[in-house]
Formats: C-alpha cells, structure tokens, sequence
C-alpha cells in the first residue's frame, strides 16, 4: 500500500515541479518582452538658450493663426446668409410674379 501513496505523491511532486518551470519560463518571456518594448533613454529636442522668445513667437503665431481662421469662417456664413437671402427674395418675387401672371394675363379658356 506505501508504493501506490509514494508514486502518486511523486508524481504530484514532479507535475508541481513542472509547472512552477512552465510559470518561471512564462515570466522570464514576458520580462524580456517588456525590456525589449521599453527604450532605455528618453531623448528631448536641444532648446537653445532664448528658446522662451521662440516659444512666445509660437504661441503668438498659434493665435493669430486662430484669429484669422475664425474671421475667416465668419465671412464665410455672413456671405453664405447674405447670398441665401438674396436667393429666397428672387424666389419669391419670382412666385409672386408668376401667381400675378397667371390670375391676370394668361387666357381664361373656359
């Protein structure tokens, strides 16, 4: 009866044993995996001295930039207002005109 008990629990022993392997080897992958992903130096741009002056010409020029794209777009609506305003007065002389022409000028042929 001992041999049975001592062949199972070495045979627990050595699946224990394997899969502590299999997990040491997962990790070292994955710790490889993440050194390979990671660079080791995080590079900056060379600023020179007066960088500040440039940062504050960049900012400046970010909001003229910003200025003018928006005066620019609010031409654009009052002049796309303007055009559409214009078009719907034309309609609707034009549909005034042709009512007028109909009930007055085109022959009555009953």
């Amino acid at each position: 009866m001992n041999s049975p008990d001592k062949k199972a629990r070495e045979l627990r022993h050595k699946e224990q044993d394997l899969r502590r392997r299999e997990q040491e080897i997962r990790l070292r992958e994955l710790e490889a995996e993440i050194d390979r992903s990671v660079p080791e130096h995080l590079t900056s741009k060379y600023e020179e001295p007066d960088s500040q002056v440039n940062r504050k010409l960049k900012q400046w020029r970010r909001k003229i930039i910003a200025v003018t794209q928006f005066t620019g777009i609010v031409i654009a609506v009052v002049v796309a207002v303007c055009i559409a305003s214009w078009l719907a007065a034309a309609l609707i002389v034009g549909g005034i005109a042709l009512i007028a022409y109909k009930i007055f000028f085109q022959d009555n042929r009953s």
